[in-house]
């Protein structure tokens, strides 16, 4: 496949997710990611990166999960799956760091909300970025620093929207 292309892919799923955290409603940002995975995971497919592909498109679905529901037996399985499914693949430490980064990011998803969750998702980008840097992943590296960006702002607008309120009902 033409390297553009693959490259292409990634800008596309760069323009996804960032659009994802600028949401500030967690059940929006849920679905958004989950498009985002599928995009991300399509580009990893392309690079011929197996552990990233199958990683991503797990996440994919567990972001759906999540959106639909807290169970822990639900967040284990995702858990479990990541694992079953990388683990043999895996044959440097940057693959390691996206495997560790993703199973944080699942239990964030389904035990967290707000900054404590944006926090964690943005522990999970920053492994995908070594990630992506070791690959060789444009479009990947891209969309990750853009997260990291992204999520910072938002976590510091949800932070000063918190304030705002704080400040407000003290006031009354």
């Amino acid at each position: 496949m033409e390297m553009w292309f693959t490259q292409w892919v990634g800008g596309v799923a760069c323009l996804v997710g960032i659009s994802a955290f600028w949401q500030k409603d967690d059940l929006r940002f849920r679905y958004q990611m989950m498009a985002f995975c599928f995009v991300m995971s399509l580009h990893f497919a392309l690079m011929g990166a197996a552990v990233a592909a199958t990683g991503v498109a797990i996440n994919g679905v567990r972001s759906f999960a999540s959106a639909k529901t807290r169970s822990r037996i639900v967040m284990w399985f995702f858990i479990a799956l990541m694992w079953a499914m990388t683990v043999s693949n895996i044959s440097h430490i940057f693959e390691l760091m996206a495997v560790v980064g993703s199973t944080v990011a699942t239990w964030a998803l389904f035990t967290q909300s707000g900054i404590v969750l944006r926090s964690l998702i943005l522990f999970n980008s920053s492994c995908w970025l070594a990630h992506n840097l070791w690959l060789g992943s444009i479009g990947g590296t891209i969309v990750e620093s853009a997260f990291i960006i992204t999520n910072i702002l938002t976590i510091y607008r949800l932070h000063s929207s918190q304030q705002a309120i704080q400040s407000t009902s003290q006031v009354s």
